[in-house]
């Protein structure tokens, strides 16, 4: 069995749960408190053997990053390593049969000519997820939870399998359609009415069964989002999201991105100082703080480094969660904080208030940011994290602006799901979330597609922009060494309009 023990934590309703009770979501979860649950690791002895075994098959040049990193997979707990490693060969032979190619490792790039041109000195790091299964990171998170599954089977052999559902405007569903029919699943999409008519071809072709939903003005929430919690609710469909709330599964398996990274960066001698990643629905970016909060516990990662993250201006709701925490905190601790926020305000002015503090206040920011990495376990902050357990709405509530609208469309989400846990590492780390404008995230896509070999999408490169914006700001030095994600791969012309993730 595995080396370690593995419990699925509630930090709302503060109860554990094993993984083999087949759970995805908390069972107790209630619409006004924040029931995520979070993979947690009992380490002592047992963690220093388990980095000694990833270390020796990383040495060894192992390609397959879901059997580099399997002792610290929930689905591989529940198994012998022999029928861990008997489900996970035969999806991945599938994957090559279907798709042409399997989950390997894929590259981290020194981009010294990226650096170069935008003024940066120290190391930049790209992890490229471009030719990723299905062409994005999306897949690599919904391998995790079909491993997971398949797990939970393989204990109950006479259980069929449940149908599954996935909500998505693009990368994710096409991931979910690759990764599901390998496994042999049937897979519903709920998507966007105007979805990209060449993602909709690679849906149908992949036997995926679509629903097609319109967005009603001043609706609350995204309608695809909505309809799926339904049939999960309803139909008891399994949540094959990228929705930590709603799939806790998913985010063990994009940890495998941010193990393979530290992993890289250690055989080239490199601790970074800041991690800068895009958010839409926040599981990419929780999945990389959570992979490097478990490492440096594990002993392999010396320093935390900072996670910092953006959005786009389009549509910022981690952002606008992230700003109001830090007023509380400062309100706590008697800090300068000029941020004013009004409820009864038009949510458009509400918002446009929130970008031009973001954009304006960078200083203020930054010192309340300071003092919550300096005093994060004291009442100041943990009393913050705790009543957006029992009070969610407090910081996060669907976008309801004007609909959300991008170059970056695929991190426009109503709702960033993951945004506790996220919003916890950021304060912890000391890093920052901040709304990027639209120009900046145009340029950063010439730039990437320009100044590298790489071809992402507007929305994959996205992160760069938030860089640069940190850059302009002088929250990262020019000197630090930097890791970026470039998470999808350009699949239309540029010049055809917004890019359909």
């Amino acid at each position: 069995m595995s080396l370690l023990h593995i419990a699925l934590h509630c930090p709302a309703c503060r109860r554990d749960y094993l993984p083999q009770a087949g759970l995805f979501g908390c069972p107790h979860a209630r619409p006004d408190r924040e029931h995520t649950l979070e993979k947690q690791i009992q380490f002592p002895d047992a963690g220093r053997r388990a980095r000694n075994r990833i270390r020796r098959r990383w040495d060894k040049g192992l390609k397959d990053p879901f059997a580099v990193f399997r002792d610290i997979l929930a689905s591989r707990a529940l198994l012998d390593d022999a029928g861990y490693l008997e489900i996970l060969g035969t999806v991945q032979q599938r994957l090559e049969s279907l798709e042409g190619r399997p989950f390997r490792i894929t590259p981290l790039v020194q981009a010294r000519e990226l650096a170069a041109a935008i003024g940066h000195q120290g190391r930049l790091w790209i992890k490229d997820e471009t030719g990723n299964v299905s062409g994005s990171h999306k897949a690599r998170h919904l391998m995790g939870s079909l491993l997971y599954i398949e797990a939970l089977r393989r204990l109950q052999p006479e259980t069929a399998k449940p149908v599954l559902a996935v909500y998505s405007c693009g990368n994710a569903a096409l991931g979910a359609a690759v990764v599901a029919r390998a496994g042999g699943y049937e897979l519903h999409a709920f998507v966007p009415e105007k979805v990209d008519a060449g993602i909709e071809r690679m849906l149908r072709a992949r036997n995926v069964r679509l629903q097609k939903l319109a967005r009603r003005p001043q609706a609350a929430g995204d309608p695809c989002y909505l309809a799926f919690q339904r049939a999960v609710r309803e139909k008891g469909w399994r949540p094959f999201s990228c929705s930590g709330n709603d799939n806790w599964s998913n985010i063990e398996g994009g940890e495998t991105l941010a193990w393979e990274t530290l992993m890289q960066l250690r055989t080239h001698g490199c601790n970074p100082a800041a991690l800068v990643l895009q958010v839409g629905g926040g599981a990419l970016a929780r999945s990389v703080a959570r992979a490097f909060k478990t490492a440096q516990h594990m002993g392999m990662v010396p320093v935390f480094p900072k996670i910092f993250v953006c959005q786009p201006q389009g549509g910022f709701p981690f952002v606008r969660a992230y700003l109001l925490a830090l007023s509380y905190i400062a309100q706590s601790a008697g800090l300068v904080f000029d941020l004013t926020d009004d409820p009864a305000v038009d949510p458009l002015r509400r918002c446009a208030n929130f970008a031009s503090f973001a954009r304006t206040r960078s200083a203020q920011i930054r010192r309340v940011a300071e003092f919550a990495r300096r005093n994060f376990e004291t009442r100041a902050v943990q009393g913050v994290l705790e009543d957006a357990l029992h009070g969610r709405k407090r910081l996060m509530w669907p976008w309801d602006a004007e609909a959300p609208r991008s170059l970056a469309h695929g991190i426009l989400d109503d709702v960033t799901y993951d945004w506790y846990e996220l919003l916890r590492d950021i304060l912890k780390s000391g890093g920052r979330a901040v709304v990027v404008a639209e120009k900046n995230i145009a340029r950063a896509w010439d730039l990437a597609g320009s100044r590298t070999s790489m071809a992402p999408c507007a929305t994959g490169s996205a992160g760069l922009a938030g860089f640069l914006q940190l850059q302009q700001d002088g929250d990262i030095g020019r000197h630090e060494a930097v890791v970026l994600f470039f998470t999808g791969r350009d699949r239309r012309n540029r010049t055809s309009g917004f890019a359909q993730e």
